[in-house]
């Protein structure tokens, strides 16, 4: 599996008014899913290949800049990591209504994020987890571009 480089990481104290419970996973199910994951991990290593974009390099401190400055001033905790191929960044909310200026922070991460998924955020002490990715290079699965930076 390909490293990531963490480059930037915050937490801030939560304060909790609900206690969520959290359900664990049976040992078999487990195994099944990392036999399926090791599958598809072949399957992406021999199928995949990425094309840098020299445009999609030069404005990644917009993303990233964004992100750093949604924590620092919302105190809102986040990890935002370096990859091969471009940045994710992994931010985790509670429940709540978000209004202002953080909604407009919010609003550029989701223009400039090529993918974007919603997971639970629970195992970080929080309620969702909203996970950014922005692609520096074009991701191309059977020779087909997978990336689509209109």
């Amino acid at each position: 599996m390909e490293e990531r480089k963490i480059i930037f990481s915050k937490r801030f104290k939560k304060y909790k008014f609900m206690n969520s419970d959290t359900e664990s996973k049976d040992d078999a199910d487990y195994d099944a899913a990392i036999s399926q994951v090791s599958d598809f991990f072949e399957y992406m290593r021999k199928n995949r290949k990425s094309v840098p974009d020299e445009e999609r390099i030069a404005n990644k401190d917009k993303f990233i800049k964004t992100v750093e400055e949604l924590s620092n001033t919302y105190k809102i905790d986040v990890d935002l990591e370096e990859f091969s191929e471009g940045y994710v960044a992994h931010i985790y909310l509670d429940y709540g209504c978000y209004n202002g200026y953080i909604k407009k922070l919010l609003a550029i991460l989701f223009i400039l994020a090529d993918d974007i998924s919603f997971l639970d955020g629970s195992k970080e002490n929080a309620d969702m987890l909203f996970s950014f990715t922005y692609h520096t290079h074009h991701i191309f699965l059977n020779n087909r571009e997978t990336t689509d930076f209109s």
